[in-house]
């Protein structure tokens, strides 16, 4: 039985190095597996499931930055406050301008809005109007380095430009809201008299044109186009119109057109008479006061965006 004993000793001490000797293998083996994923991840462009503290995690991509500039191509006019104010303002006095935005960023320049064309501008005998192409060329936008065009309503001052532009930029392609495409071009509803008013029927007709070609995308809904960059369907002040988001310097801003006529509107909840819904255009305000800061949702006619941000050219300032 002395005999016995040490052998037994020896057995269960030679296990237990066995033991310990798995269990580091096992250690390495995870060790040298996490490394060859993690090269594999960079090899293959895709991101590491496995961070440097071990823990699983992707490597997020910077977002690009963007800039966004006002261009102002008619103006200033004057109106009741309560035309861009809800039913509020009858004995006071408002100016506003017309604008389209330019927002650069990714080695791109993308127009927002067409502006006025030069048939229904000189038909509507807007004051200061100057053709929306040569507002752009002031600023080095021009056929050869623009590649889309955002269209956020098809009323006559943010469509009338179609009558130029694809012409003036052939490498373009148009962006609009397939609810806003159908009402106006398709829906009999859209072509009477108080929305044959507001809108440019020979604007549409190019517009139309490009229907089924690849430089018309019908947009449903909320979608980004670009990294850093998405439209936002924000109903209310027509069926369909959309805004545009980017991400900037200084956090998300956005382009948001006629959902206001002046920044007023988001702060204290009233948007203008020109109504096509008025609860969706309500519940539009919600959505994007939810995106942004109230100072980086840029409206569509307010003259502050021209008078209180740096000037880079004739009647253009950066906004952020």
């Amino acid at each position: 039985m002395e005999d016995r004993k040490p052998k037994l000793d020896e057995e269960a001490s030679f296990h237990r190095k066995e033991d310990e000797m798995t269990k580091v293998n096992r250690r390495e083996f995870l060790k040298s597996s996490a490394a060859v994923l993690g090269a594999v991840a960079v090899s293959e462009g895709i991101p590491s499931i496995v961070s440097k503290n071990g823990s699983s995690a992707e490597a997020a991509e910077p977002a690009p930055v963007y800039e966004i500039y006002a261009l102002k191509y008619a103006g200033p006019f004057t109106s009741k406050l309560a035309m861009v104010f809800w039913n509020e303002g009858w004995n006071e006095e408002i100016d506003r301008n017309y604008y389209l935005w330019v927002i650069k960023g990714m080695g791109e320049n993308i127009i927002v809005d067409t502006g006025t064309g030069i048939t229904e501008g000189t038909k509507r005998k807007l004051k200061g109007y100057v053709n929306p192409v040569d507002v752009l060329a002031r600023i080095g936008v021009n056929a050869s380095n623009v590649t889309k065009v955002i269209i956020t309503h098809i009323h006559f001052d943010h469509v009338g430009g179609m009558e130029m532009f694809p012409q003036a930029f052939p490498k373009a392609t148009f962006y609009v809201q397939k609810k806003e495409f159908d009402f106006w071009i398709k829906d009999p509803i859209g072509k009477r008299r108080p929305f044959v008013g507001i809108t440019d029927t020979l604007a549409n007709k190019a517009l139309a044109a490009l229907e089924g070609t690849e430089r018309l995308k019908l947009v449903s809904g909320d979608k980004k186009i670009m990294p850093g960059m998405e439209l936002l369907l924000v109903p209310g002040h027509t069926i369909g119109l959309q805004a545009v988001m980017v991400n900037t310097a200084k956090g998300p801003a956005i382009v948001a057109s006629d959902c206001a006529h002046i920044a007023r509107s988001f702060k204290e909840d009233n948007p203008s008479c020109l109504i096509t819904d008025m609860i969706a255009w309500l519940k539009s305000y919600d959505k994007l006061r939810t995106k942004a800061p109230l100072d980086f949702i840029f409206p569509g006619h307010d003259v502050i965006m021209l008078q209180n941000y740096p000037k880079v050219a004739e009647d253009i300032t950066r906004l952020v």
